[in-house]
Parts: structure tokens; C-alpha cells; sequence
């Protein structure tokens, strides 16, 4: 079994959508108590959209949402406070990813709770970051990707700008803010006092362009739209095969850039003069990949595969999402978890991408009904029967 270096630690999740929860749901597999603060009578937004459910539960929902406990609690509502204090008071960390300054009006602000309860580590994350003239703009994967520059190096001339398929700035967003706060978590063991970590979808992207970026700043020059294609290296990218897409990584050197030539049969090109060297290689990227492609299409991507594999060149099938998650390699590596929901049943989610020792991290539990824990938290809290009643009868509180 792997261990749970979190166990013993709470966290009030006050979050919502794909980053922050999987900012939570991470901290959860490392053994965190995760207490989701769900506003009645709807809970997450995530819970009503998607569009797959197993039973009367949102798939997407359930997929962020593993390992927690719901608390359906208003605690907007005045008769909240003392429960929402004393939450806070037994917390370790919050995590919010609400739009900069709409908790303050709650007390839910990092500035709020670190004056009230100084040793908590309070986590943000936001689209733009928390300083500057556009921190309080609400962001979305979508959005970010078009005005952080990820889009424009992504896409053809022929389709145009492209979004990464996959949420990425939300789930690079959450990562880089669950390693945030880990990080003052041991600076809170030598101190005694949380730290306010904030991350964004915005600082995420910057980081991931970074090499792109340092090019631009020394020449000046603009990437544009790639494809699939690098701007320093030739060639490296996507190509047509006759059944398929590969991806390929000739430009190591220039050895491997002859051996990939001799693979598919033009050992012409190294001396071409506008494939001469990889400056001229990316120069000339667009003539290349269409040499390349007109070889290419004529034989299946298994052919392709089989001959540069043998010679050495980096190589690749483009793989669907059921390829890779039924691959061995997946499977092995216990990259899909199945949990049990008593509504849902069965449902299978990626599992968390941290191992211990060569073993797996799991989620300890599926994703909670809303209000699920609401009863066993507010007892924890040291609420009696007939408190914990009187906020159920009055719609403060649900339970499930």
C-alpha cells in the first residue's frame, strides 16, 4: 500500500470546476481529508452539466471529484457562521478558485482568514493571476489558451488557431498550485504560519511556452501557427501515413535526420540544398513535410513504425483516447482507477499521475453525493442533534 503523507490534514475546498478540484483531488489521494464546501440547494455547477451520467450522478462531476466529502452548507447564510468558523478553526488549508474578491464579502478572503486562523495555508487559483490590471477577470481554459499565445502556435494556416483538445491550463493550474502548497506546508512545519499560494491558468501557459518564448526574445521573431511542428527543430512533428498520422523525431542530430531520410527510401534529401542543415530544415519546413508526406501515405503507419523503430529515429502512432487508456503500458502503470458510487456504481476515472516507490497513488473513495458527509462533518465539529437539525430544517444544511 502506498502511504497517505496527508493523512490527518483538512482541507476546505472551496472550489469549483476542473482546476481547483484537481488541485483538491490530488491532495485527497495523499491521504488529505478533503471537505467540499457545497452551496445548497444545486452544490457544484459540475453536478448538472456534461454530457454523460451514470445514474443521476454527472460523470464530469465525478471524475474531479474522488476521495472528498461533500458538506452541502449556505454559508452565506448568517446561522452558517459558528459552523464555518469552527470548520475553519479544525482546517489545514482552503482552496479557492473563484474569481478574485467575491469571498471577501463572506470572510472567506485569504486576508480574512489569516488574521482569524494565521497557521492555515490558503491556495488560489485564478485566470490571470491575483495582481495586475486583468486579476479580476473571471478566466476559462478556452479563454486563456487565445489571449496567453498557447493558440497561436497551435493550428495550420488551413485550419487556424487551434485549442489544445485537452484542458490543459486548468489541470497544469491546479498541479502547479496543489505543488504550491505542499511547499508552505513545510515552510508552515519550521514557522508556524500558512502562506497565501496562488496560481493561474495564465502563469501556467507562460511557463509551458517558455522555450518558444526564449527564441522569440533573442530574435525578435514570432513562431506563428505550427501544427504539429517545432520551430527550432526539423523535421519534428505530424505526418500522413496511408492509415493513419505518425509523429516523428528526425532532427536529434544529423546522423539521425540521414538515418530517417534512408528509412523512407531519399537518402537524396541530406544533400537538397534547402535540407542541408536544420536552420535550413525549419526554414524550408513546409517543402519538407510534404516530401516526407508524399513517401509517407504509401505504406501503413505499422510499416512506418516497424523500419524507423529498427533504425533508431523517434517515432510514434497518434493514438486515439481509447488506444492509450486500453493500452498495456496504461494498464501497468494503474493509470485508470475503478471506484464504487451507491448511486452511480461502477465508474472508472484517471488516476492520480504521482507514484511512491513504483506504486500507484488511488483515490481512497468515489465522489460524494451532495451532502453526503454533511451530518458526520457538522458532528466532527462538535454540533449537537438538535443544531445539526435545526440547519437542515431551516434548508442551511442538506443531507443526503
Amino acid at each position: 500500500m502506498v502511504s497517505r503523507p496527508l493523512e490527518g490534514l483538512r482541507v476546505l475546498d472551496l472550489t469549483r470546476f476542473v482546476a481547483g478540484s484537481q488541485t483538491t483531488a490530488l491532495l485527497a489521494a495523499f491521504g488529505a481529508d478533503i471537505v467540499k464546501l457545497e452551496v445548497p440547494p444545486g452544490g457544484d455547477p459540475y453536478r448538472s452539466q456534461g454530457t454523460e451520467r451514470l445514474g443521476d450522478q454527472s460523470v464530469l462531476f465525478l471524475s474531479l471529484n474522488s476521495g472528498k466529502r461533500s458538506l452541502a452548507l449556505d454559508f452565506r447564510s448568517p446561522s452558517a457562521a459558528d459552523a464555518l468558523d469552527r470548520l475553519l478553526s479544525s482546517s489545514h488549508f482552503v482552496v479557492e478558485n473563484s474569481r478574485p474578491g467575491s469571498l471577501e464579502r463572506h470572510g472567506l478572503d485569504w486576508e480574512t482568514v489569516h488574521d482569524r486562523h494565521p497557521s492555515i495555508v490558503y491556495g488560489s487559483i485564478s485566470g490571470y493571476g491575483d495582481v495586475g490590471p486583468d486579476a479580476s477577470r473571471g478566466g476559462f481554459d478556452l479563454i486563456l489558451q487565445a489571449e496567453s499565445g498557447v493558440m497561436s502556435v497551435t493550428g495550420s494556416e488551413a485550419s487556424g488557431p487551434v485549442k489544445v483538445g485537452a484542458p490543459m491550463l486548468d489541470v497544469g493550474a491546479g498541479l502547479c498550485c496543489a505543488f504550491g502548497l505542499l511547499a508552505a506546508h513545510i515552510e508552515r512545519e519550521r514557522t508556524g504560519v500558512g502562506t497565501h499560494v496562488s496560481s493561474s491558468l495564465l502563469e501556467f501557459a507562460l511557463s509551458s511556452l517558455g522555450t518558444l518564448a526564449a527564441s522569440t526574445f533573442v530574435s525578435g521573431q514570432v513562431p506563428g501557427l505550427l501544427g504539429t511542428h517545432s520551430p527550432t527543430f526539423a523535421p519534428y512533428g505530424g505526418f500522413r501515413t496511408a492509415d493513419g498520422w505518425i509523429v516523428l523525431a528526425g532532427a536529434g542530430s544529423e546522423d539521425l535526420w540521414v538515418r530517417c531520410c534512408a528509412v523512407l527510401g531519399a537518402p537524396h534529401l541530406p544533400e537538397d540544398p534547402r535540407f542541408v542543415d536544420n536552420a535550413s530544415r525549419v526554414r524550408h519546413r513546409d517543402e519538407l513535410t510534404a516530401a516526407f508526406e508524399a513517401i509517407l501515405v504509401d505504406r501503413t503507419t505499422e510499416h512506418w513504425l516497424t523500419l524507423l523503430d529498427h533504425a533508431g529515429v523517434p517515432a510514434a502512432e497518434v493514438k486515439d483516447v481509447d488506444q492509450v487508456f486500453g493500452s498495456e503500458q496504461a494498464r501497468v502503470l494503474g493509470a485508470v482507477q475503478e471506484l464504487h458510487h451507491p448511486t452511480a456504481g461502477a465508474y472508472r476515472t484517471v488516476a492520480p499521475p504521482v507514484r511512491f516507490d513504483l506504486e500507484p497513488f488511488s483515490y481512497p473513495s468515489a465522489a460524494p453525493r451532495l451532502g453526503e458527509h454533511t451530518i458526520d462533518v457538522l458532528t466532527e465539529l462538535g454540533f449537537a442533534s438538535d443544531e445539526v437539525d435545526q440547519l437542515l430544517s431551516e434548508g442551511t444544511a442538506i443531507a443526503s
